[in-house]
């Protein structure tokens, strides 16, 4: 009998610290969730150093036309971002910096706005401030795709020749990775 009082308690006192673990994990997550996501150590990007500008042809929110040939000759900031992610708008002012600081030396940068009704959103609204082109893509994100991103916010620098020099995921990248030419 003494054995089986024992075990019931050892079965709920490892129950209770089961539970106290899993409560502290979830706080930690949501944190992480509400700072812009998980640091940029180990995640992927699939904008890979070696890709080029891919060619594309597009409508910017302005109504110009835009091809890779737009971004050619000049060093490029091309940032993606998604009406569903919380991050990216956090994201918006990172960019602005580093779309700034590119202006100044004759680059150009580029935003990528994907989810249906993007053209009509708020963020694209708010990238159109800072950003010198804006382009919509609806759910079906064909440009993103064309140039790799999966994740957003996504960022990804192309040298004058159009060669990806830097890219990375997350607010964190944008913060830490990302310099100026």
């Amino acid at each position: 009998m003494i054995f089986a009082v024992v075990g019931l308690v050892l079965v709920g006192v490892v129950g209770v610290l089961n539970l106290a673990i899993l409560l502290v994990m979830l706080r930690r997550w949501r944190e992480v969730e509400a700072s812009g996501g998980f640091p940029t150590t180990g995640a992927v990007s699939n904008v890979r150093i070696i890709d080029r500008i891919p060619s594309f042809s597009a409508r910017a929110l302005d109504g110009t036309a835009v091809t890779e040939r737009t971004l050619l000759g000049k060093e490029t900031l091309v940032g993606f971002f998604s009406l569903t992610c919380k991050a990216c708008v956090e994201a918006v002012p990172v960019f602005a910096g580093h779309a700034e600081q590119l202006r100044a030396a004759g680059g150009t940068s580029l935003a990528i706005v994907h989810g249906d009704d993007s053209a009509d959103s708020e963020l694209a609204a708010m990238l159109g401030d800072v950003m010198d082109i804006v382009i919509a893509e609806d759910a079906k994100a064909e440009l993103s795709k064309r140039y790799g991103a999966k994740h957003y916010p996504t960022y990804a620098w192309y040298g004058s020749n159009g060669v990806v020099t830097s890219a990375g995921v997350g607010v964190a990248a944008l913060r830490t990775e990302l310099v100026a030419p």
